[in-house]
């Protein structure tokens, strides 16, 4: 009898399991890219179905925070020295200058299964949201990336700092050695990282290069190469090579909490906050110079960024689509006495940016990063 009972309830609660599709996860997305409206919880499939539709007009877009002076003691984690020999190159060089810009963001979340005391069991939760961004096409970025590196340079020229044309490195007879960012049939270099895919792009006329153990290039650790090639310069002009890396990503946070019926957890937190950033770690400005002869006699190193440089607000709508779930097993399963594993949910969004909108947002979030940096190497000459 008490096998019929259990399979009977297995039966009518695994066809519950379809309708459970949208379930907790669509109310814990609050806000995510600035779509506070996606925030309402589908408890079917006809309110999940109707989330597909349109999201709310532009209209309700945020003017972008201006640009911020950061300081490079709080902001930049220094590991460029020694500071008394690299100020003796009295000349700098930007020798490469990148731009990484989020194209696709996942945000997840878990939650382990736990074990208590009486039989008490919950199920863990493994919880996935993935963003793609549309709206902005590569001549654009493009575009933006040639603003911010003409803006470095003025920023570089207001601290002190005496400039070579990046002719005459492009001239130099090491410049051929530098080995340019891999890119497949022309298109642009694109990476993934960390959840994220970027598309990295350098200025008009300017060769893509990576140096040694970048976490968005394509030299490895122990890809010392292009960095002696450019130290092979410094020696010769006695001059600094820069070539910094702004990555602008989305701004987002995830945590997770405990929360179910019939012990199962049914919901985390995934929650991606409205705006963009300056992703820390991956934003570093690289410096390359050489007082010897002796190519492995590279100095200089790296300084990244040390904490996240956010600008809240909406650039652009979200369009969330139908959520996937497999809590009505699970919940079924535990009913009598069973483990299904862990919940899983997951769900796709399109994030439709407004082109002047992120432009300003990306605009405005570089010019500060290369304040910073400018500012990184005027210290060096005071």
């Amino acid at each position: 009898m008490n096998r019929m009972l259990h399979a009977w309830l297995l039966c009518g609660l695994v066809s519950l399991a379809a309708p459970a599709q949208a379930l907790d996860l669509w109310g814990s997305v609050k806000g995510l890219l600035g779509a506070e409206e996606s925030a309402a919880k589908p408890a079917s499939a006809e309110t999940s179905a109707a989330s597909t539709r349109p999201a709310s007009p532009m209209a309700a877009l945020d003017r972008a925070p201006g640009v911020v002076d950061l300081d490079a003691e709080t902001f930049l984690e220094k590991r460029i020295w020694p500071r008394e020999d690299l100020a003796t190159m009295k000349k700098v060089v930007v020798g490469g200058f990148r731009v990484a810009l989020a194209t696709k963001a996942t945000v997840s979340d878990s939650v382990r299964a736990s074990y208590l005391p009486g039989g008490i069991h919950n199920s863990g939760v493994n919880s996935q949201i993935e963003i793609s961004l549309e709206g902005m096409d590569l001549q654009r970025m493009q575009a933006l990336v040639d603003r911010a590196h003409r803006d470095f340079l003025a920023q570089l020229k207001a601290h002190g700092v005496d400039l070579i044309p990046y002719a005459e490195f492009a001239a130099h007879p090491s410049f051929g050695e530098i080995e340019a960012a891999r890119q497949e049939d022309g298109k642009p270099y694109t990476v993934s990282h960390e959840g994220r895919t970027y598309v990295v792009l350098s200025p008009t006329g300017m060769k893509l290069w990576f140096d040694q153990a970048e976490a968005l290039g394509d030299q490895g650790a122990f890809g010392w190469g292009n960095g002696r090639r450019a130290g092979d310069f410094g020696y010769d002009r006695k001059a600094l090579v820069l070539n910094p890396l702004l990555v602008v990503d989305f701004a987002e946070t995830a945590s997770a909490r405990n929360k179910g019926l019939f012990g199962v957890r049914d919901e985390t937190d995934v929650e991606a906050r409205a705006g963009m950033s300056l992703r820390k770690g991956q934003t570093l400005l690289y410096v390359r110079g050489r007082a010897a002869p002796i190519s492995s006699a590279v100095m200089g190193g790296v300084a990244p960024l040390k904490e996240n440089v956010v600008f809240a607000g909406r650039y652009g709508q979200l369009e969330m689509g139908e959520m996937s779930s497999n809590r009505g097993l699970v919940a079924g399963l535990a009913l009598i006495g069973l483990s299904g594993g862990p919940v899983r949910t997951s769900q796709k969004g399109v994030m439709r940016a407004d082109p002047a909108s992120f432009e300003e947002y990306a605009g405005n979030l570089l010019l500060s990063g290369n304040r910073l940096f400018a500012r990184a190497m005027g210290d060096l000459y005071r």
